[in-house]
């Protein structure tokens, strides 16, 4: 029986693809343990800092649990008081609502109308004072401050102004001005007092008087935005040694009644 031989075959060398495989195959698994080397040192050389982070975020905990506890105290313990508006009359100001400064102001802004004036521009102040006017003191001031002559034949102040070129400065006492309220009567009185200095010609004359302005609420206007009218107007002569005599004389009747 014939032997039959058998084929060898050998194998054949790596070609150069193979080894360039190989090589590359070689190179990830060293670069792979290169870099978990690498992210451990850096893990060595951020670990202190992140326990530092861990121990503030530790630290956190509490003190937001005690902040928590803090404001629920707070919320719990607090007391609502609810303050209504300043005015709450819609359109219209309450005499107990408006602070003595708005009356004073008011007070103030008149007299500077009719009590310091030149013929040149009287006329154009006592016309502006009209619009802060209510009756009866408005009819009043007309009568007296503003139309020509009247029934009895006293002509009115802006015909005496006009006639004899008259000028008028009044210098206000700050310190002797006075709010009384009424609030029963729906009034404030404002005392004005001061020195009133008329020059005629080149003549000064000067005295002390006091104004006293009755005051009001009306509803509100563009040119009179708190509504304070004035309805009555008084002039005394007073001087200031009066009004610190009389202010005395009712601070004991005052404390006498306490």
């Amino acid at each position: 029986m014939a032997n039959k031989s058998k084929k060898v075959i050998n194998p054949k060398p790596a070609t150069k693809t193979h080894g360039e495989l190989l090589d590359s195959i070689t190179t990830i698994e060293k670069v792979e343990g290169r870099s978990s080397g690498d992210t451990f040192k850096l893990w060595e050389g951020f670990r202190e800092q992140a326990l530092l982070w861990r121990i503030l975020a530790l630290l956190q905990m509490p003190t937001v649990a005690l902040a928590l506890i803090f404001a629920l105290m707070v919320y719990y313990n607090s007391t609502i008081v609810i303050e209504p508006p300043e005015y709450p009359q819609p359109g219209m100001y309450s005499i107990k609502k408006l602070p003595d400064s708005e009356f004073m102001k008011m007070a103030i802004d008149i007299v500077n109308l009719i009590g310091t004036y030149q013929p040149a521009n009287a006329e154009r102040q006592f016309r502006t004072t009209r619009l802060f006017l209510w009756e009866p003191a408005l009819s009043e001031f007309e009568k007296v401050y503003l139309y020509g002559y009247s029934a009895d034949n006293t002509p009115s102040q802006l015909q005496v102004i006009k006639d004899t070129q008259r000028s008028q400065a009044f210098l206000i006492n700050y310190d002797l001005m006075q709010v009384q309220r009424y609030p029963n009567l729906d009034m404030v009185v404002v005392r004005v007092p001061g020195t009133r200095q008329i020059l005629i010609g080149k003549r000064p004359l000067d005295d002390e008087i006091t104004y006293y302005f009755k005051m009001t609420t009306i509803p509100k206007s563009p040119y009179n935005p708190r509504g304070i009218v004035i309805f009555d107007v008084r002039i005394k002569k007073q001087t200031s040694d009066d009004l610190r005599k009389l202010d005395e004389s009712l601070n004991r009747k005052g404390r006498g009644n306490v």
